[in-house]
């Protein structure tokens, strides 16, 4: 690098740097061509001019993102010199700048969870959430880091942040992070035992991980202190049983991808596979159009139910004919006449065919709208009022329907269907997952952090 432009760099001086730039339009381009290399960025982060880290940063984006031969960024050196302000400018300037991975795929976050520097946890975290799915060569996350450097309140915040996360995916994200295995397959609770640290075990037991995870040596947490004569052994092990902690012997192991493979695909498995290829295959568009179209189906058809062909008979239908018999034939057309109140009028026959053809129509656009909403927990907050919508639906054919055997059949058949509704769902969420882990495996391990893993 330019020893005029190094100076410059080491004091700060901004004139001297557009003087450098007129005299050589390129300047800062040969620099930018060596692959490891300590910018003007790189020097300035270090000695903490922030004015002209900020006028490199926005001539040169790129200086922000190189590491120079030890490794290092203008992030790392702005930590390593605890220029936090200047580190605070960096991340105004680019968010994604927390991101970046120095020597041993360390990462910014990892630093400031290192030292305890809870505060920039949180703007860190704030600033670019994926960063806490962040891993360094050693597969630890920023967690890891906490527990290994016994940083309880770090832990806390990173804790404390993935539950409180209401992002799309947050559920998702909580759950990987907490149970992420380090090169030696031990989760933050296996280290958080092997380091004697009741705080972080007691933490992360109500913060739902996974208490029987197996680490490499086929582990679990409580496998490990039971093993153990520290100070904490008793307490961290009484923990563990209350929270539901088992031994490895215990447990039983899940089948091998390899022997699942191998085995017969059974007629379950085939409906599954053909359900997932199906939704796969439609666009969200034609989603829309279908839920549309399945909606005027369901809607029609209630309405259906409601004023059928040909009306009902009304209370006061036959008044007049009543008026002129005695008070006994009177009573008992009063009687036939009270139990035809609200009733269809048409055939029994032709009612039969109606309520048929109505009824299957319903149920059918009910499962098309089952089938077509979005997976997850919001699939269940449709399908409690769709539920309650099949009640109604329900009642109304029993207002209307003129036979006994119609009316049992209207109340069992409702009862049926949920039935096997529910259990083709438990059926499909268990076997959706062996197919998750068929075909996404490979592709979770190398997008843990939107590409940024390792």
């Amino acid at each position: 690098m330019n020893e005029v432009l190094k100076a410059a760099s080491e004091v700060g001086d901004i004139d001297l740097l557009y003087t450098l730039i007129q005299m050589e339009p390129n300047l800062l381009e040969h620099t930018d061509l060596v692959p490891f290399v300590d910018t003007p960025l790189h020097i300035a982060a270090a000695a903490g001019h922030a004015s002209f880290a900020t006028e490199i940063m926005r001539l040169k984006p790129s200086f922000g993102w190189k590491v120079n031969q030890y490794g290092l960024s203008p992030m790392h050196l702005a930590l390593q010199n605890k220029h936090y302000k200047m580190v605070c400018r960096f991340i105004d300037i680019n968010k994604e700048l927390v991101r970046v991975k120095g020597r041993e795929g360390l990462t910014p976050l990892h630093i400031v969870t290192q030292r305890g520097k809870i505060d920039l946890v949180a703007k860190f975290l704030s600033a670019c959430p994926a960063s806490v799915e962040d891993v360094t060569v050693q597969s630890d996350t920023a967690l890891h880091i906490a527990v290994r450097y016994n940083q309880l309140q770090a832990l806390e915040v990173l804790v404390g942040w993935l539950r409180r996360n209401c992002q799309r995916h947050a559920h998702h994200q909580q759950k990987r992070v907490l149970n992420w295995k380090d090169e030696a397959g031990n989760t933050i609770l296996h280290l958080s035992v092997l380091k004697g640290f009741p705080q972080a075990v007691r933490l992360l037991i109500d913060s739902n991980i996974d208490i029987n995870a197996k680490n490499l040596e086929d582990s679990t947490a409580l496998d490990i202190v039971e093993n153990q004569t520290h100070a904490y052994s008793a307490e961290i092990r009484d923990m563990l049983v209350r929270g539901g902690g088992l031994r490895s012997f215990s447990l039983t192991n899940p089948p091998l991808l390899e022997e699942e493979l191998r085995n017969k695909i059974m007629f379950n498995e085939r409906v599954a596979i053909c359900v997932t290829r199906l939704r796969r295959r439609i666009s969200h568009d034609t989603r829309n159009a279908m839920l549309v179209v399945a909606i005027l189906f369901a809607t029609s058809t209630y309405e259906a139910a409601l004023t059928p062909p040909g009306g009902v008979y009304e209370a006061d239908s036959s008044v007049v004919s009543f008026m002129k018999t005695d008070s006994a034939s009177l009573k008992h057309v009063d009687d036939e006449t009270r139990h035809s109140v609200g009733k269809v009028v048409m055939k029994m026959r032709m009612f039969i065919l109606f309520w048929s053809f109505n009824t299957c129509s319903f149920y059918l656009s009910i499962l098309m709208i089952c089938l077509l909403m979005p997976r997850g927990r919001i699939s269940v907050l449709v399908t409690c009022p769709l539920s309650i919508f099949c009640g109604c639906y329900v009642f109304s054919m029993l207002a209307i329907s003129p036979s006994l055997s119609l009316t049992i059949a209207t109340v069992v058949m409702p009862g049926v269907l949920i039935a096997l509704y529910c259990r083709g769902i438990l059926t499909y969420v268990r076997l959706a997952k062996k197919l998750k882990m068929y075909g996404s495996e490979k592709e979770d391990k190398s997008k843990f952090s939107g590409g940024n893993r390792w």
